[in-house]
């Protein structure tokens, strides 16, 4: 890619994650049925995700693991809640109410992102954002069109924080662009490990103490494998990405995982999309287009 332009490279990077995010919903519903409780869920796709970062970092890259101690609490509370329970969050999210519920209110991270990049990192908007920012918010209610807030339930509160986790990712991986994208997922699931790890022992001991792990199907574990790998490519691309995007930007361009879902659904089950979906589809890749071309990059 040296030939490349940056802003290019960023696009690239930012859908390769869109594209990665784009199946993760339906890898945690096949996962729940499998017999995986939640946490554990998490617990073991991070498992498969550190070694990833672990091989890559040491084995194929040239980037030492070196890291300033004025940045540790960024980093900590950026690998912990942005990183290690977001995730967890998201899952819970997909399981515990509707899938369109939750999708909807996850993304309405790429609304909170220019918010909390103005606050936290000063991050101005131009006109062209602001312009994308409303087309992608009509769009996400044409793609998902949400029930009524009780039947969100807790679910919905989950799929919130994972949006908010999502979102202060974003912002806080502009603020940390010195470590390089490897770094940081060596680092996230180190910490997703211990965290996860800690927490589905507390909570979800039986799944352990009575060997249910070891009674699971071969697709169950084949599919956890998958996941993880899935799960560290996807995060590993949008922190590229982000190493050469602004926050809001890009977690609009990231808003084109839609559209990559939408084509999925299409070809591996059949289902024909909606006049709705159809027009939301457009508007997603309207204001991607609009802040690639002519956005605050």
């Amino acid at each position: 890619m040296s030939n490349i332009s940056n802003k290019t490279r960023g696009v690239i990077f930012l859908l390769l994650s869109a594209l990665m995010y784009s199946i993760m919903p339906v890898l945690i519903r096949f996962l729940g049925g499998g017999g995986i409780p939640p946490m554990s869920q998490v617990f073991l796709r991070y498992i498969v995700a550190f070694l990833s970062a672990f091989i890559h970092l040491f084995f194929f890259s040239k980037v030492k693991l070196k890291i300033e101690k004025k940045d540790l609490p960024l980093l900590g509370f950026a690998t912990i809640f942005t990183y290690a329970l977001t995730n967890l969050f998201f899952t819970y999210g997909i399981l515990y109410t509707e899938v369109s519920n939750a999708l909807f209110l996850f993304y309405t991270y790429a609304i909170m992102t220019p918010i909390i990049g103005y606050f936290l990192i000063k991050e101005k908007l131009n006109k062209y954002n602001v312009t994308a920012l409303i087309l992608s918010l009509i769009a996400l209610y044409l793609l998902f069109r949400p029930n009524s807030l009780p039947t969100w339930k807790i679910g919905g509160v989950f799929a919130l924080l994972a949006a908010l986790g999502q979102s202060l990712y974003v912002v806080i991986r502009r603020a940390l662009t010195k470590y390089p994208a490897i770094v940081m997922m060596f680092l996230n699931t180190l910490v997703g490990i211990i965290v996860l790890g800690v927490m589905s022992l507390l909570f979800e001991n039986s799944f352990y103490s009575d060997k249910t792990i070891l009674q699971l199907s071969a697709n169950t574990y084949l599919v956890t494998i998958l996941f993880g790998i899935d799960n560290f490519l996807a995060w590993f691309f949008m922190t590229k990405g982000f190493e050469l995007f602004k926050a809001t930007t890009g977690s609009l361009i990231l808003l084109t995982e839609l559209i990559f879902g939408i084509f999925l659904a299409f070809v591996f089950f059949s289902e024909i999309p909606t006049l709705l979906t159809v027009i939301g589809g457009f508007l997603i890749l309207t204001s991607s287009m609009v802040v690639i071309l002519r956005g605050s990059n």
